[in-house]
């Protein structure tokens, strides 16, 4: 199962020697601190009770349900629908498209240069960019592969994936511990990490085959040198374990092939014969042959690859020869074939031309012409007269037309200025009609101010009398 740091070697070894803008190399420990960054601030906003999205990668926050009245939060993880579509499974795209009971807590986007600045000791935005979009592009390719992958988030929980293209994301205790939940159980061989050191050679690295032509066998060598170092004991065994090897692939791409062992031990390779060495110094030693031993195969698999590449481009450029030696002969065959219809189409231009002077030649000898002769006055006379008859009858007809043309638009105009004077005398009426209303409102509104004036007088006049009447008794009238 691969862990982080194995992910982590997998891109550098995919990647190569590869320079950032200020010059300096990508390294473990700088995939590591992005990682970490990561983890910071999910959990930044897991303590706010936020969540943080990733678009090209998930969504982590919270779920608020309601439990006995109350309302509880719950974490949630979410893969993004673009890393769903191209890693997943159908059937784990599925799974994972289901939607979510509850309410989801408030997401952020996730901001690289916060993440740079207050999450990161000494990454830039542009490391924290490159490098997160490399680890998780590396990551889906390992789960679309079916590898099995057991990845750490800080504090935050671990996502597994068991080979079915069906990763998960499982909380730690801790997280559901501190909103009073029981932490669901999970399984914990799925994610048992491998060990990082092993004795012997896997199955799957024996089953492959690989022997150089001037090493001997791992048992053979072993049993004719003589070991003087210090072998460690069951515990340290237990503890230092070889890593295990993978299918030699090559740089290029990451689909295993078979690769040839011609070429011999280097001579840097470390010697066990005749020195005294500690536990740790034999595993390194034996690491490093290992690792030699996959350089030099690495090696042989580019060797093969650029003699295929150059056979091919060999190949390659003898069918574009022998493609321009065709497409030259064509050519020719087209240009060759083309003047011959050209020579036809000019003998046939010419024969024609013969033909119609021939009968041109024919049509003239038919007749008298040219022949010249004086025309009889009295035709002459008539002709003339014919002209000046004509000519008069176009003169009368043009007068006509142009009398008709003047009649109609002195109608036009006529009916013009009635339709106009029409509508200015219903304009005028309309005004004064206007006018008159409006004068017997004006007068209306002039009688009823009036009378309400003299009312008021009257009024103000019978109150001001009553007031000046003296008050006695009645006399009596004599009669």
């Amino acid at each position: 199962m691969l862990n982080f740091d194995g992910l982590v070697q997998d891109i550098l070894q995919r990647r190569g020697k590869l320079a950032s803008k200020d010059g300096q190399s990508e390294s473990a420990q700088d995939y590591s601190e992005v990682w970490s960054t990561l983890a910071a601030y999910v959990n930044a906003c897991m303590e706010q009770k936020r969540g943080l999205h990733l678009s090209s990668f998930c969504k982590i926050g919270w779920i608020l349900s309601k439990k006995m009245g109350k309302g509880v939060h719950r974490p949630c993880f979410q893969f993004a629908d673009s890393f769903v579509r191209a890693y997943l499974s159908q059937e784990a795209a599925r799974k994972h498209a289901a939607p979510t009971q509850g309410e989801p807590c408030p997401f952020e986007d996730f901001n690289f240069s916060k993440a740079a600045i207050k999450f990161s000791n000494q990454l830039t935005k542009d490391q924290v960019f490159t490098m997160l979009r490399t680890i998780i592009s590396r990551l889906g390719e390992l789960i679309a592969e079916g590898k099995e992958v057991d990845i750490s988030l800080g504090d935050v929980g671990r996502l597994t994936c068991q080979g079915d293209r069906d990763p998960k994301f499982n909380f730690s205790a801790a997280l559901y511990s501190q909103e009073g939940l029981d932490a669901p159980q999970v399984d914990e061989s799925s994610m048992r990490s491998a060990p990082a050191f092993r004795k012997g050679p896997t199955p799957e690295a024996s089953g492959l085959g690989i022997q150089g032509t001037a090493a001997m066998p791992q048992e053979e060598y072993f049993q004719t040198q003589p070991m003087q170092a210090t072998m460690p004991t069951m515990q340290e065994e237990q503890s230092y374990q070889m890593p295990q090897t993978q299918p030699v692939t090559g740089m290029d791409s990451g689909s295993p092939r078979p690769v040839s062992r011609g070429l011999s031990a280097s001579n840097s390779a470390p010697s066990f014969a005749g020195s005294k060495l500690t536990a740790t110094q034999f595993k390194r030693e034996v690491a490093y042959k290992e690792a030699m031993d996959r350089h030099i195969a690495a090696m042989e698999a580019h060797a093969a690859e650029a003699v295929a590449e150059k056979d091919a481009w060999g190949h390659h450029v003898t069918d574009c020869l022998l493609q321009e030696r065709d497409e030259i002969h064509a050519k020719k065959e087209r240009n060759h074939m083309n003047l011959h219809f050209l020579q036809h189409q000019m003998a046939l231009g010419e024969q024609k031309r013969k033909e119609q002077r021939r009968e041109d030649i024919e049509a003239a000898s038919a007749h008298d012409f040219p022949k010249f002769s004086e025309v009889h006055p009295d035709e002459m006379k008539d002709f003339i007269h014919g002209q000046q008859a004509r000519m008069r009858q176009g003169l009368d007809e043009q007068v006509r037309t142009n009398n008709t043309l003047r009649n109609l638009a002195k109608q036009k105009e006529r009916s013009m200025e009635l339709s106009q004077l029409h509508a200015n005398r219903e304009e005028m009426a309309m005004l004064r009609k206007a006018e008159l209303a409006k004068k017997a409102y004006d007068r209306e509104a002039l009688a009823t101010a009036w009378n309400s004036e003299i009312r008021m007088k009257n009024i103000w006049k019978a109150i001001e009398s009553h007031n000046k009447v003296a008050s006695h008794p009645p006399q009596a009238v004599t009669i």
